[in-house]
């Protein structure tokens, strides 16, 4: 017997319904912190889509594009700019010093990326020339002191990759054309004897009081780490591709990376040829200095490597022993380590034992630390873990204490890249949650006091004012700041205060026999039972509702919540890992409609399907296993998996990054997300039972292909709509140009939302459809917005 259950706070009625226009006007917080002297708190207002100066940037460019607002926590006042901003430039927050005095800010305006300092008492910001990394692998950005900066930039003041993107492409390409066009070579060149070019970057110094930044190194680095002293960066070099460790099955992407390590003092660089291939997650400097931690990944098995800042190296893994390096999922070998007053500690394995270890001759398993513990804080005598949902003390003796439950707030010297997701990166101190909503401040130290605050999860704390910054909303209330102080909570800041008019269908679960459920969104005014539209994604399952259907949500390329404003349900299954991805798939769907069906919920005789990236996948594969779909769309998905391999998008391929794009290709398929397990000349039939395209043939439902022209796996729709196409079957296939794997172009999301509606409202409602009949071929653009 099917069931629903609502959830207990439904949303309230309002007069105006859920547009592309409100989505695309939306804003929404970035980074919240509070200084580390507690004095003042500093927060990113990001600009909504429509407010962008310029559009042409990856999308982690449009989260740069924010403005800045302080919050002084000894004063009244309402927050004001932390600095002078221009309308047409976009600026984002980065580390406080440690005394709290300065605080790091990126500028982007145009074609430069720039680092400046502002001085927190004055408000004085001063920029400086160097166009920082963005610090998405680790740092770009670590303060020596409170005067100096330690900063990886390009050596150019050019943008970084992740920021230049297509703009880099298309002058690239029209380089080439004129070459081309003035009959001269234009070749982009790969294979055997194609050597790889690596970005150059530049080690900075820069002084905090005047900006003035002096070069320190250049070379291929990706990530660096300074020693306590302040005396040492260790430096990630970036090294050429590797190919798979296995030639059945691609279980990594990975290339050789190196350690180079530079004396601040006078310059010198030792690059120990012992460390040319080490984990990117783990640069652990000794509390005294002395001495660098880090991983090896090949030769197998891995090992334990201390070294000098003169570049002496001992391989310090105990025998019987190897730290383990478990792919994370970038796809990336991951190390974890750190140190416990002098001696290294890590995570590896002993025969079947795995957990932490400290280096010696008599190194055993730590008791007391899960397998799945993290090291979350280091001091110069004792390290803190996070293990089993608690935070618990090690001290050099071997003694353990725990602390309490693990809790979270905002990092002032952040905010890190990837690798704090696997070290501790010289914080001393983590949070714990206490009675009556309180956040603790525990120091690794264990003489150091602990200071605890009434404060929400993950909120931006100040430990000596006792006062607290978090986003925390209420249901029916627009994104707000509120501050926390004593026993009094006030909202200091809001944005989209047109969501409180704006109405958006509450949550259903939806449960079936045999344990199928999902989540059902219902129509306003709903009288009789509406078409459904099911967004799938084979190899998800939702506890909770999915955070993009919420009112406040800024998802761009998947924003269900438009097509429930148009009379739509929209149900969203749970799809459990299966053997194959494409086992039962369209049977497990449709178990979850027949379940609102059945509940007089939904028409079961009315059924589209619309996914993204692996939805899409997931969208058409189940047209093809069963009639019961009534329209397909799907947005940037993988069709051919025999094929994937070979497909290179726009930016790569004119960088000459086949290589990378094959290794990535393959990992995704074979030990990745497709779950093919092997490769594809091993298993040919498994790849074709799980390709929409060799079940083209079955494919009844009309079928709308949408696709960007960055996204990497673009000929996978240009291959699918051919094949329905040569088969008579309805399709349409629309090429959104300057578009990657998501959507950020506001005139392509309104094409694209369009299209959507259209595409239902003719398969789905053909006595109600809309005014301007749809044909098969989607309204393509014709100009400007």
């Amino acid at each position: 017997m099917a069931s629903t259950l609502a959830l207990a706070c439904p949303s309230v009625v309002r007069a105006d319904p859920l547009t592309v226009e409100i989505v695309l006007g939306l804003e929404s917080y970035g980074r919240v912190a509070i200084d580390p002297s507690g004095a003042v708190a500093v927060f990113e207002e990001r600009r909504s889509r429509i407010d962008l100066p310029r559009h042409d940037v990856e999308a982690e460019g449009a989260n740069r594009y924010a403005r800045l607002f302080r919050l002084d926590l000894d004063q009244s006042g309402p927050p004001r700019p932390l600095l002078p901003m221009a309308e047409d430039a976009g600026y984002s927050a980065g580390p406080f010093s440690p005394d709290g005095r300065r605080l790091v800010v990126f500028r982007l305006r145009d074609d430069e990326w720039r680092l400046g300092i502002v001085e927190l008492a004055s408000g004085r910001a001063i920029w400086s020339d160097v166009a920082p990394e963005l610090g998405l692998w680790g740092r770009s950005v670590e303060w020596v002191g409170n005067d100096t900066l330690i900063v990886l930039g390009t050596p150019d003041g050019t943008l970084p990759t992740r920021l230049a993107g297509p703009r880099t492409d298309q002058n690239r390409l029209m380089t080439l054309r004129a070459a081309a066009t003035a009959g001269s070579a234009a070749a982009v060149i790969v294979g055997e004897h194609a050597p790889e070019t690596l970005a150059p970057r530049r080690l900075w110094r820069i002084a905090a009081a005047t900006g003035s930044a002096s070069a320190i190194a250049d070379g291929p680095f990706l990530d660096f780490e300074m020693s306590p002293d302040g005396q040492y960066a260790a430096l990630l070099l970036d090294g050429p591709l590797l190919p798979p460790p296995a030639a059945d099955a691609a279980a990594e992407v990975r290339r050789a990376r190196g350690l180079q390590i530079v004396s601040l003092a006078d310059r010198t660089r030792v690059a120990p040829p012992e460390a040319a291939d080490i984990s990117t997650s783990l640069l652990a400097w000794s509390p005294a200095s002395d001495a660098l931690l880090v991983a090896t990944i090949a030769p197998d098995p891995a090992r334990l490597l201390t070294v000098t800042p003169a570049g002496v190296v001992r391989d310090v893994t105990p025998p019987g022993l190897a730290p383990t390096i478990p792919i994370d999922f970038q796809g990336m070998p991951t190390a974890e380590g750190g140190w416990l007053d002098d001696r290294p500690l890590f995570k590896g394995r002993s025969g079947s034992t795995e957990g932490w270890f400290i280096a010696g001759s008599d190194a055993r398993p730590l008791s007391g630390l899960g397998a799945g513990a993290r090291l979350v804080a280091e001091g110069r005598s004792s390290v803190l873990f996070s293990s089993g949902g608690d935070i618990v003390r090690l001290e050099p003796g071997g003694r353990q204490t725990v602390l309490g439950r693990a809790g979270s707030a905002v990092d002032p010297q952040g905010p890190f890249g990837l690798r704090a997701q696997s070290g501790a990166m010289k914080r001393r101190f983590t949070v714990t949650s206490a009675p009556g909503g309180r956040l603790c401040h525990v120091q690794s130290d264990a003489t150091a006091e602990t200071e605890c605050v009434v404060a929400a999860p993950g909120a931006a704390v100040s430990w000596s004012r006792r006062v607290s910054l978090d986003r925390s909303g209420q249901e029916g209330e627009p994104d707000v700041l509120r501050l926390q102080r004593a026993g009094r909570r006030e909202v200091v800041w809001r944005l989209n205060p047109e969501l409180e008019r704006v109405a958006v269908a509450a949550p259903q679960r939806i449960s079936g026999a045999g344990g199928v459920g999902g989540w059902l969104y219902l129509p306003p005014d709903n009288r009789s039972r509406p078409p459904v539209i099911v967004v799938p994604y084979q190899g998800d399952t939702y506890a909770s509702p999915p955070w993009w259907m919420e009112r406040g949500s800024t998802s761009l390329s998947m924003a269900p919540q438009l097509v429930v404003a148009a009379g739509y349900a929209v149900l969203i299954p749970d799809l459990a890992p299966t053997r194959e991805p494409a086992d039962g798939l369209a049977e497990r769907i449709l178990a979850v409609v027949d379940a609102a069906g059945a509940a007089g919920l939904v028409d079961t005789d009315r059924i589209g399907v619309w996914g993204w990236s692996f939805g899409a996948w997931s969208a058409v594969m189940s047209a093809a296993q069963s009639d019961r779909f009534d329209a397909v769309v799907g947005l940037n998905g993988p069709t051919n998996f025999a094929t994937v391999i070979g497909d290179v998008g726009s930016t790569l391929r004119l960088e000459g990054g086949h290589d990378l794009a094959a290794a990535a290709s393959a990992r995704w398929l074979e030990s990745g997300q497709a779950a093919m397990r092997t490769s594809y000349w091993s298993a040919a039939d498994r790849y074709r039972r799980n390709s929409p395209f060799d079940q083209a043939d079955r494919i009844q439902a009309p079928t709308l292909l949408v696709v960007g022209e960055y996204d990497l796996m673009l000929g996978q729709s240009e291959q699918l709509y051919g094949a329905l196409h040569r088969l008579g079957r309805p399709v349409a296939l629309t090429l959104l140009i300057g578009e990657e794997h998501g959507l950020r172009s506001p005139g392509n999301i309104r094409l694209y939302y369009a299209q959507v509606r259209r595409w239902f409202d003719r398969y789905l409602k053909p006595a109600d459809g809309p005014g301007d009949p749809s044909s098969d071929a989607p309204t393509p653009p014709s100009g400007r917005d």
